[in-house]
């Protein structure tokens, strides 16, 4: 039976974005927002799946990634 380890990451670390210091924000500002949230996504992704870790689950503020224990 394979045997997994587990890494729980909390998903602002995986997104690495700035935090929001006013309410009222630009919708282009928010589109680039997006974009640059899904680019830093995309790299923290391929990292740890370098890695071997592969994601399991997004639970709220985290994300549960597996890999195999050696």
């Amino acid at each position: 039976m394979d045997r997994w380890q587990y890494k729980v990451v909390s998903t602002d670390a995986l997104l690495k974005r700035s935090q929001d210091h006013d309410i009222a924000v630009y919708k282009e500002e928010v589109e680039s927002r997006r974009e640059s949230s899904r680019e830093n996504l995309q790299k923290a992704l391929g990292s740890l799946g370098d890695k071997g870790w592969e994601l399991a689950a997004l639970m709220g503020e985290f994300a549960v990634f597996k890999k195999k224990a050696e």
